[in-house]
């Protein structure tokens, strides 16, 4: 008899636990209702933004205001957004004050392609962007690859190997600090200037995290002590030796 009992306890305090939760769930749903049936947008702003100003966000969207948020389309508005070459992910909040927030993520340059005069900037998933005047970049400049159309996306196997190589110099600081240029060739991959009399470094293909931790310990145990100046190409491309050229 007193096990029966308890049983039937624990299960009425079940029953009764489901039910706060239910009741809570309720709640929640009639204050979301409520608060969607009340609060107007009262002001619009933007934030996270840097290469693309308020002003250029606002012409490109128009966000009502005096309006409840849920008669607002904000699926378009994100995605005439997401259209501006810098804009790469845009998201809305609305405080319960009616105040309504949209978060920009910015597209991050990852180097300065060079075709002839033009130059544009690109970011690691091969999107071309037009130069910000006044905001500059400190990125290697990049050749070998064309500036237009600023519409396409770089997706050759070329570009494949100098986004792995980018990816690697923002690794490590030295060799992001050393390198000045990067050039793409046909016969020997990945090629790159350095800052100190442009000394050409051929990385060729691939395994570029190796090539790159090996530059770094040629330079410290070479370089420093032998200097620079009649250093011409250093060629990485091989496995456990690296060849010189001087002149």
């Amino acid at each position: 008899m007193t096990d029966r009992n308890k049983h039937t306890t624990g299960t009425g305090k079940s029953i009764t636990w489901i039910g706060a939760v239910l009741f809570l769930l309720g709640l929640a749903v009639l204050a979301g209702f409520y608060w969607n049936r009340t609060v107007t947008i009262r002001e619009v702003q933007y934030a996270g933004n840097r290469f693309v100003s308020q002003e250029e966000l606002s012409s490109q969207v128009t966000v009502p205001t005096g309006v409840s948020p849920d008669s607002v389309d904000f699926m378009t508005i994100i995605n005439r957004l997401e259209e501006m070459p810098y804009v790469k992910q845009a998201a809305v909040e609305v405080e319960p004050s009616g105040n309504l927030t949209i978060q920009i993520t910015e597209r991050e340059p990852v180097a300065l392609l060079a075709d002839g005069e033009r130059k544009v900037y690109v970011d690691r998933d091969g999107l071309r962007m037009p130069l910000r005047l006044g905001k500059p970049v400190d990125v290697p400049i990049l050749y070998g690859f064309k500036t237009e159309p600023l519409s396409d996306t770089l997706k050759s196997e070329a570009w494949t190997q100098v986004r792995d190589f980018l990816t690697e110099i923002q690794k490590q600081p030295f060799t992001n600090s050393t390198i000045s240029e990067i050039a793409w060739t046909p016969g020997e991959g990945i090629v790159a200037l350095v800052y100190d009399n442009g000394v050409k470094l051929v990385f060729g293909r691939d395994d570029f995290a190796t090539k790159l931790r090996n530059w770094k310990a040629f330079y410290a145990e070479v370089i420093r002590e032998k200097g620079i100046e009649k250093m011409k190409t250093v060629d990485l491309r091989f496995e456990g030796q690296i060849v010189t050229r001087e002149g």
